[in-house]
């Protein structure tokens, strides 16, 4: 999606007061969230039918979320006729940047299922659309009350988190008597979305956060990631990934700054299991 699309919903909502009363209105009213929808439908994919994406994909998320800067999301999808998933779109309505980003997968693997943590400015829908190889787009939407999360301080010491910036931890684990591998990855990285106060001074925190992600393995890439500012504070994906044989996993990311950030680990496939090889 190009970049203006963001900018524009970015300036247009963050600093309007009509934008807040809004917020206000669309929190109790199913007609208003509708014609908010309609209105980002045609920005963000123009012309293009969305389908009912019951039976492709599958949105969780909680219906009341006590913070709204870490609201826990998980989507899974089911294995298609003829034809794959091969992008995620991710749409939160109400934020101040509704686009929040795209994920694309590996053709092999069939059923996709992510789990991650966004934020959430105000109660809003939250979407994920499932586009496949051959154009089609099937949608799941949920509901979810939580407010606040864009503008939400950052936690911790700020010098650390700038300091620590792009530290990776990764673990993988196999699913017991199958070669499905179930991934967690957990990026160090503060987020900053430029709509937060410093807790000290009060002044404006200049943005600051990852736009892509990827992950391979033997080169192969599994998902990668593009996003905006709705993405949590030290972001974390969970998703899982068919392999039976050893190799190594790689991890780039890149942030607002034009820092690049790496990971890589070597792996051995052993009794269905990929163990990790020790670093010499």
């Amino acid at each position: 999606m190009k970049r203006f699309i963001y900018i524009f919903f970015f300036l247009i909502f963050s600093f309007s007061t009509v934008y807040s009363a809004e917020e206000a209105y669309c929190s109790k009213s199913e007609e208003c969230r509708e014609a908010r929808w309609i209105e980002l439908k045609q920005s963000i994919f123009g012309d293009k039918e969305i389908k009912n994406g019951d039976g492709v994909i599958e949105l969780s998320t909680p219906k009341r979320a006590p913070d709204g800067a870490f609201v826990p999301i998980n989507f899974k999808t089911s294995e298609l006729k003829n034809d794959n998933i091969s992008k995620v779109h991710l749409v939160i309505d109400m934020n101040p940047s509704p686009y929040s980003g795209s994920f694309t997968f590996n053709n092999n693997i069939n059923k996709i299922d992510l789990s991650t943590r966004i934020r959430l400015d105000a109660y809003s829908d939250v979407r994920v659309i499932a586009e496949t190889k051959k154009g089609d787009y099937f949608m799941a939407a949920n509901f979810v009350k939580a407010s606040g999360g864009c503008a939400a301080p950052p936690l911790g010491d700020m010098d650390a988190m700038i300091a620590n910036a792009g530290k990776m931890k990764v673990k993988l684990k196999n699913n017991e008597g199958d070669d499905i591998v179930n991934a967690k990855i957990m990026i160090q990285h503060p987020q900053f979305n430029g709509l937060q106060a410093h807790p000290v001074t009060t002044q404006m925190i200049e943005a600051f956060y990852i736009e892509k992600i990827n992950v391979t393995y033997n080169d192969e890439v599994l998902m990668s990631l593009e996003s905006d500012i709705s993405i949590s504070q030290d972001p974390t994906f969970r998703f899982k990934f068919p392999t039976n044989k050893g190799g190594k996993l790689k991890i780039t990311a890149s942030d607002t700054d034009g820092k690049n950030y790496t990971f890589s680990k070597e792996y051995a496939y052993k009794d269905k299991q990929l163990i990790e090889v020790a670093s010499k």
